[in-house]
């Protein structure tokens, strides 16, 4: 079979088949036992208007513009049996709006995670590419027990930054697009931060780099513009929507330290982390990266339902891309060497 016809297979299975299977499975086969209330256009604009939840914009627009798409075609809905217990309200055709959504970005972020391990290459390794794109399907299908209109949407702003910085080009054009998704994502859910962090991570020889002048580098530079984008979007959407819980709901630290279910949560990322840690390759990039994520780690026990494995996905996103690229052999575009290299990919100059 060609080369270019498996890739269009690896694709078509791992990019849209498997992510509508599974998100089919937990739309139409579960029910979800936490989120309530919101399976109704009155009860989402109630819940999603107020809180933290309301400077999560685009997810929330984009959900309801879905719901409108589905009624102006009648596309197919989803009924299930327990719909009117969640939401006593609840429209079909508005809990369909969350299986459209989501399903679709889960899709776009299996391609884009295709990509970025490195599908089109040649010889590329089942075990290298495939399978962790199929675990991070499955991880964030599964984390859907608590349904959102933005966690998603962010994995795939989340993958196509990783794109503009592991294949950074040095060009402006390369530097304005970081600088849109930083800003999309931002106005998606707050962990566009770790966008930011896997800069850092994977720059920070450079970023590190004490300046013999006055002058900053490029990383640096970089660096710094992304990081005003977060920062002037986050300050502004709270500008615009109020300050009233600008940063978090409540404490709920007593809460996590008390409950099986945080504790089983807590200890997913942990697991996840060690077992990263505990197998080769381990790079000073992926040290870096797991270092200034422990804040959000810290922020989460803090004032977030740490049993959600949903707030643990974006770092264990990066982190899996971080782990694979660097077990990866180095793959270069002239040439594939016959028998697997043992030197693993360098992370810090693409």
């Amino acid at each position: 079979m060609k080369t270019k016809t498996i890739l269009f297979l690896r694709i078509f299975l791992l990019g849209c088949i498997f992510p509508i299977i599974v998100s089919n499975i937990v739309y139409t086969g579960f029910s979800t036992n936490y989120t309530v209330g919101v399976f109704s256009k009155r009860g989402f604009e109630y819940y999603y208007g107020n809180g933290i939840y309301k400077y999560r914009v685009l997810g929330n627009t984009m959900l309801l513009k879905t719901y409108d798409l589905i009624k102006r075609y009648n596309l197919p809905t989803f009924t299930p049996r327990s719909l009117n217990l969640l939401d006593y309200a609840g429209d079909p055709q508005f809990y369909s709006a969350y299986f459209y959504l989501n399903t679709f970005f889960l899709c776009l972020t299996s391609i884009l995670l295709l990509i970025i391990l490195g599908a089109h290459h040649k010889n590329t390794d089942f075990m290298m590419v495939d399978l962790p794109v199929l675990f991070m399907c499955f991880l964030i299908a599964i984390a859907q027990y608590v349904v959102v209109p933005y966690d998603t949407l962010s994995y795939f702003f989340l993958s196509i930054a990783v794109i503009l910085i592991i294949y950074d080009n040095g060009t402006l054009w390369n530097l304005l697009g970081l600088c849109i998704i930083v800003i999309l994502a931002t106005l998606t859910r707050e962990t566009a931060a770790f966008i930011l962090s896997f800069y850092f991570a994977i720059n920070y020889k450079t970023i590190l780099t004490k300046p013999t002048t006055l002058k900053i580098n490029q990383k640096q530079a970089i660096l710094i513009i992304i990081t005003a984008c977060f920062l002037f979007t986050y300050i502004g959407l709270r500008w615009v929507f109020g300050y009233d819980h600008a940063i978090y709901e409540a404490i709920v630290l007593s809460k996590n330290i008390n409950r099986p279910d945080a504790i089983l949560g807590m200890l997913f990322f942990v697991s996840i982390a060690l077992i990263i840690f505990i197998t080769k390759a381990v790079t000073k990039e992926i040290s870096v990266f797991f270092v200034v994520t422990l804040p959000y780690v810290l922020f989460v026990l803090l004032f977030a339902e740490a049993w959600e494995i949903r707030l643990w996905t974006p770092p264990i996103l990066l982190l899996i891309i971080l782990k694979v690229r660097a077990s990866q052999p180095v793959i270069t575009q002239e040439s594939v060497p016959e028998t697997p290299r043992h030197d693993h990919r360098p992370t810090t100059s693409q």
